[in-house]
């Protein structure tokens, strides 16, 4: 394997893959773009993405503009399954599209091999991939992620889990009577807010799912909201 491959750095593999869709969005293989173009583009910072920009060259996923230094574009194949993970990255012509990329390296796939023959688990394995590698400066969080890359697109299923795709968080549930989360409902916005809340006098069990768009602020207000609703019910019981 070429001394000069590098694995990810502090990404995880889910962030990998929202890189090179952000790479798509932003130019494809057809135009060189600036890391802030990709970022914005992303949920990822663009700081992290210039940082990861080595990793991803040395792999062949993107490549650098000759007249403008620090612009990049997807590889043709790159593109490719990009553009599949975005559209469903559970499905097998996904994996087997990037498999075609990474499988350029015969080391890596004689690797490949060694881990299904031996049935080798996670930990002996990110032992020896910064040295299968070349690159022993790896952290943790790259190579947990560049093995659940390679698990993915090998699939290799004892070592990864399948990718699932966003969905909308159900509402919040609840286990408190049902005039204190009737009024609950009413003070909140529709919004599903996700966190997990001691109940301030009474022994009240809340279960509650969290979505990725919540904001601090949101959920200040909804527990706000929660604290007041059962002050008011409280003082009702009283009386």
């Amino acid at each position: 394997m070429s001394a000069s491959k590098l694995l990810p750095r502090r990404l995880s593999f889910s962030k990998i893959c929202d890189i090179l869709v952000a790479y798509l969005n932003a130019g494809a293989d057809k135009e060189y773009v600036g890391v802030s173009e990709v970022a914005g583009k992303s949920d990822v910072t663009l700081h992290n993405i210039s940082r990861n920009n080595g990793f991803l060259k040395s792999w062949g996923f993107i490549e650098e503009s000759d007249k403008e230094p620090g612009k990049y574009r997807l590889t043709s194949e790159a593109a490719s399954f990009a553009a599949a993970y975005r559209i469903n990255p559970n499905e097998n012509s996904t994996k087997q599209l990037l498999r075609n990329i990474l499988s350029k390296d015969e080391t890596l796939v004689k690797f490949i091999e060694r881990i299904k023959s031996e049935g080798m688990d996670r930990d002996a394995i990110l032992i020896e991939l910064p040295r299968v590698v070349g690159d022993l400066r790896a952290d943790k969080v790259g190579l947990n992620a560049f093995l659940d890359l390679i698990a993915y697109a090998f699939q290799i299923e004892w070592l990864y889990t399948p990718v699932k795709p966003m969905r909308k968080v159900a509402a919040a549930e609840t286990k408190i009577p049902k005039p204190l989360a009737r009024r609950v409902e009413r003070r909140l916005a529709p919004t599903p807010i996700a966190a997990v809340m001691p109940e301030p006098k009474a022994n009240i069990s809340i279960n509650i799912t969290i979505s990725p768009d919540i904001t601090p602020n949101m959920l200040k207000e909804y527990i706000k909201a929660l604290f007041k609703a059962y002050d008011e019910y409280a003082r009702e019981k009283a009386e």
